[in-house]
């Protein structure tokens, strides 16, 4: 069996790119679709007001998820740097400090957001039935947190492994699990939504501990070691994630306000058409990140050995796969928005006519999405962090709050263009970082 060090280095890029990416997109699809098919279930088996009242809470969930994720993805950038130098002992304490950060400082950050959750849905507006089923989604999450926001990070260190496959199967087999859990509790028992949030976690906590084992048994590249220069590891790492936390963040944050101003326009239905349109692009978001992510590790392992003529092969491959992801994306948005729109919530005809015309603008997303993802990735994973960070800054959160601003004014209709509008505005603004900044560094 080939080493790491073989797999990434010796590997040609296309092979690479089969072996790597494509089992690394389904995977990152299949650990997160549990999200958008558990309210899938929800707004089927538990009503409307359950369904608002979980799409209000997940953006602020998943911002205490994306402290892990910043960990994790700053933490596999400086572990394939340094193994792709050759310095194993440096990459396992790196990975070690990590493990324990990413969990100790998620559960911190989901602790102060459910503690000051009922203030934050009273501000959004939010009536006491709707921020009641908020309030309990969002406390059962945080219950398990220091175990399941580790599965993001474990995830990431298989694939540094080289073990891309096992990674694809635990996340397969974690979302079957979850679904099972989550069908029991909702079809079976007809229970409510907190109960939802509980087939989650009890799912994502034994993959979990299924993928940490091997780490702890010393059978992968990296394994726990004493760390004793913490300060300066975590600093690296906080730098090297930044741009990923920031642009999850503030994702989260846009969502947030988003939901905010939809809920003063059209109430609980159109925070639920947003809803919908937000659990699909929590479909389609993560396998675009499973693409570059899958290849991380290699860009950081060429780019460690100096080996940039791959690292641009690499890179092509990558932008390629996710354009033409994008691009299908789009065309399944256009042709089918109000099959897929029923899938999520049963409606009468004038919901229905709405959703099929919001999906219809807000699936134009794609169209462009990929350039700007494609290249705040690139950058992230050869630790040219100020670019990354403007440019995951500006593509969730400075283009949207201006455009909310803009086009607030013109009611729902308006608010419907935020997204393909700020998409526009960010690849605009990455393709001139390409030409200022990345073509230097690749000649």
């Amino acid at each position: 069996m080939k080493s790491e060090r073989e797999f990434f280095i010796g590997t040609p890029p296309f092979s690479l790119f089969w072996k790597a990416a494509v089992p690394g997109a389904v995977g990152m699809i299949a650990s997160n679709i549990y999200f958008s098919a558990e309210m899938l279930l929800v707004g089927r088996f538990v009503g409307q007001t359950a369904f608002a009242g979980g799409n209000l809470a997940m953006p602020l969930l998943l911002i205490a998820y994306a402290v892990a994720d910043m960990i994790s993805v700053g933490s596999s950038i400086d572990i394939a740097i340094k193994l792709g130098e050759g310095k194993k002992e440096e990459a396992n304490r790196i990975f070690s400090a990590a493990v324990v950060a990413a969990s100790v400082l998620s559960t911190l950050a989901a602790v102060a957001i459910t503690v000051s959750s009922p203030f934050l849905f009273r501000l959004m507006g939010a009536d006491d039935a709707l921020a009641r089923e908020a309030i309990i989604y969002l406390g059962v999450y945080t219950i398990f947190i220091p175990l399941t926001c580790l599965v993001f990070v474990f995830d990431n260190y298989l694939r540094i492994c080289g073990r891309v496959r096992f990674s694809m199967a635990m996340n397969i087999a974690m979302a079957l699990l979850c679904l099972f859990l989550e069908f029991i509790f909702l079809y079976v028992l007809d229970l409510g939504i907190g109960y939802a949030a509980l087939g989650t976690s009890l799912g994502m906590s034994v993959a979990c501990i299924i993928c940490m084992v091997p780490f702890i048994r010393g059978r992968m590249a990296l394994h726990f070691v004493r760390v004793h220069d913490w300060t300066s590891i975590l600093k690296s790492v906080f730098l090297q994630g930044l741009p990923s936390f920031l642009n999850n963040t503030s994702g989260r944050l846009t969502s947030v306000f988003m939901n905010m101003l939809l809920l003063g326009l059209g109430g609980e239905v159109a925070v639920s058409i947003y809803g919908v349109f937000m659990n699909i692009d929590g479909i389609i978001v993560p396998g675009m990140y499973g693409v570059f992510d899958s290849l991380q590790p290699a860009i950081g392992y060429n780019w460690g050995a100096g080996r940039k003529d791959r690292v641009r092969k690499i890179a092509l491959l990558c932008m390629s796969a996710l354009a033409l992801m994008c691009i299908a994306c789009t065309l399944l948005l256009e042709i089918f928005p109000g099959e897929i729109f029923s899938l999520f919530l049963e409606s009468d005809d004038d919901m229905l006519r709405l959703a099929i015309h919001a999906i219809g603008i807000m699936g134009l997303i794609y169209i462009v999405r990929w350039i700007s993802y494609s290249c705040q990735s690139f950058l992230s994973a050869i630790g040219i962090n100020r670019e990354a960070t403007i440019l995951s800054i500006c593509s969730a959160l400075v283009f949207p709050l201006l455009l909310m601003l803009l086009l607030g004014n013109s009611g729902l209709e308006g608010l419907w263009y935020v997204m393909p509008a700020a998409a526009v505005l960010s690849s605009l603004t990455a393709v001139a970082i390409y030409f200022m900044q990345i073509r230097k560094k690749l000649r």
